[in-house]
């Protein structure tokens, strides 16, 4: 999703997309109720009030081990979030008050795992920044992105201005402090633009003063993080990271309806939750989907029931429960004017970045909120979960065993000519490829696709005849993505494509950049006097692995390079910057538990 179909022109996928947004469920003849694993965390993130956040910590760490004594066989853990400012906050209050000592025992014995969360990292409006001219190159974009990501990543600033200082901050800091990040937030980039006004203009005749006018400002860029990723890649390749939030960070029209389209499509077996799916080769996890979406166990026990009790129970779904907002320290109206109010307020004074008196509750209302916690967590390992065949606690080490290996795994040429023929067969002459592709029991991308029978073909073009198998590997999409359909006339013989993919297939398998990958699906295909889109060329391999006859010609159709998930998917990058979407594919939680 990015803005509206039109953008895009596809005449028909509109249609697609909207009847998909109004069907009633993710799977058609899905059978009995799936489980519901429930993901326990908190965000500590907050440095400047650094008292608050110890006492947070010093009540969320007990009450999750005294539940998990509890129920020993029922997998309870909790992922703590820390960004790297309150890492060192922590560490410089060690001596006085042993926390980090006392956190990383909790870590140290399983109770909780680390991770990551770069949302709230000084400050919201000081931070390395994204600033294109709009004349940059493929090349360039991406460079200037990876940069940006690699500063925020390591890069110290001051706790209050946001200012650069000396040393490690940001996950460099956290990790160095803490310990390894079993999972990643709050890595989306800084990004220096104009919005369109976030309302429609006024009627006609409506005073000037009264039409929203585009705002300038420093905004998160939301959707794809490629470049981030290889700027991550020495740090932490392993950890489970973000997906789509369960806000609207973007003001993306339709963000709600085109969330739930990308869920349904990341969960096509009842083993499959539409939280979880695979992106750039790293598992995400969404944070909402549907009526689905994180609840604060302040809230109450009637709260978190009220999201459990909405799931749908198709197929497997993976509920966030927060444990230890700060929120119940703070007076309601002072709490709801900003995500995290103490730190805006901070960044907004940063002369006294202290809260006002005024701001917080009464110590005894503080306290009902934490009765209230530990109600939900009696609730959720004594009533819910007992009552709820198969559903679990579940944390980040658990979710990455259920799904297996992102890649690497060997595709048998036999089934995948059996299951091309089928995929073509289902294609016809429509001009949108399917999200992804299941062979031999694993769901491929459009990438992996691409690379498997790139391979096939090379072997076809060395020795004559395609290999009994093939195995995939990390192959990123296009690092620009064209938005036409190319040319819908021409043809292409099987031989004049095994030489393309002999020429290929070698930097298909070079993973070795640190920058620009070389691995990635070439932009536009130079074969038969033709510029061809990847999409086109995919759809040509498909029928010359189904039909290995080198002088057999192939007719070229038009074909988009964006498919249903990629569409749906919430982004607010330029539609030419979208080539991880090529990526997506589901992560069933279907291996042995």
């Amino acid at each position: 999703m990015n803005h509206s179909c039109g953008n895009y022109g596809r005449s028909g996928f509109c249609l697609l997309v909207l009847l998909g947004l109004l069907s009633g469920g993710y799977l058609a003849g899905a059978g009995a109720s799936q489980p519901v694993y429930i993901y326990l965390y908190a965000r500590v993130t907050d440095q400047v009030n650094i008292a608050m956040s110890e006492e947070r910590l010093r009540h969320i760490l007990p009450l999750v081990e005294r539940y998990r004594q509890m129920r020993p066989e029922g997998h309870l853990s909790a992922t703590v979030l820390f960004s790297g400012a309150v890492a060192e906050a922590l560490q410089k209050r060690n001596p006085q008050t042993h926390i980090l000592d006392f956190v990383k025992d909790y870590i140290r014995r399983g109770v909780i795992a680390a991770g990551y969360d770069g949302t709230d990292e000084p400050t919201y409006q000081v931070r390395p920044t994204l600033e294109f001219s709009g004349q940059e190159s493929p090349e360039d974009r991406w460079n200037i992105r990876q940069s940006v990501a690699e500063r925020f990543l390591t890069e110290a600033r001051d706790p209050v201005t946001g200012a650069p200082s000396n040393g490690a901050g940001g996950l460099k800091e956290m990790q160095a402090v803490i310990g390894p990040a079993a999972s990643i937030w709050g890595l989306e980039l800084a990004y220096k633009t104009t919005r369109p006004p976030r309302r429609a203009p006024a009627k006609v005749g409506n005073p000037p003063s009264t039409i929203p006018q585009p705002v300038t400002g420093i905004f998160r860029e939301v959707g794809g993080d490629t470049e981030t990723q290889q700027a991550l890649r020495p740090y932490n390749p392993m950890a489970v990271m973000s997906g789509i939030p369960a806000v609207n960070p973007a003001q993306l029209v339709g963000f709600r309806e085109a969330s739930s389209q990308f869920g349904r499509l990341m969960a096509p077996t009842p083993e499959a939750a539409p939280e979880v799916f695979w992106q750039d080769y790293v598992l995400r996890m969404s944070e909402a989907n549907g009526p689905v979406h994180p609840v604060k166990a302040q809230d109450g026990v009637e709260a978190v029931k009220g999201v459990l009790d909405s799931a749908p129970r198709q197929s497997i779904q993976v509920v966030r429960v927060e444990l230890g907002g700060a929120e119940k320290y703070l007076q309601p109206a002072f709490a709801k004017t900003a995500p995290n109010a103490p730190l805006q307020y901070a960044y907004d004074h940063p002369e006294n970045p202290r809260l006002p008196a005024d701001a917080l509750r009464p110590a005894a209302e503080t306290e009902a909120g934490w009765t209230k916690e530990d109600a939900v967590m009696q609730y959720l390992a004594e009533v819910y979960l007992p009552a709820n065949r198969g559903s679990r606690f579940v944390g980040d080490a658990e979710l990455l065993k259920m799904v297996g290996p992102a890649t690497g795994f060997e595709i048998a040429t036999a089934d995948l000519r059996s299951m091309l023929s089928a995929m073509l067969a289902k294609l016809g002459n429509d001009t949108f490829l399917p999200s992804y592709f299941l062979v031999s029991g694993h769901y491929l991308s459009m990438a992996e696709l691409f690379q498997v029978m790139t391979d096939e073909l090379a072997e076809l073009h060395r020795t004559g005849k395609l290999p009994s198998t093939v195995k995939t590997v990390k192959v990123y999409g296009p690092i620009r993505l064209v938005t036409g359909h190319g040319p819908n006339v021409g043809e292409v013989t099987v031989g004049e494509l095994a030489r393309f993919c002999a020429e290929l297939a070698g930097p298909l398998h070079d993973d070795s950049s640190t920058s620009v990958p070389h691995n990635s699906i070439p932009p536009v295909v130079k074969i038969g006097g033709m510029d061809l889109n990847p999409a086109q060329v995919l759809r040509l391999l498909a029928q010359a692995v189904v039909n290995p006859v080198p002088e057999t010609s192939l007719r070229v159709r038009m074909t988009y390079v964006l498919e249903e998930a990629g569409f749906a998917f919430p982004k607010s990058r330029p539609l030419f910057d979208d080539g991880f979407v090529w990526t997506f594919k589901p992560a069933p939680l279907n291996a042995v538990q």
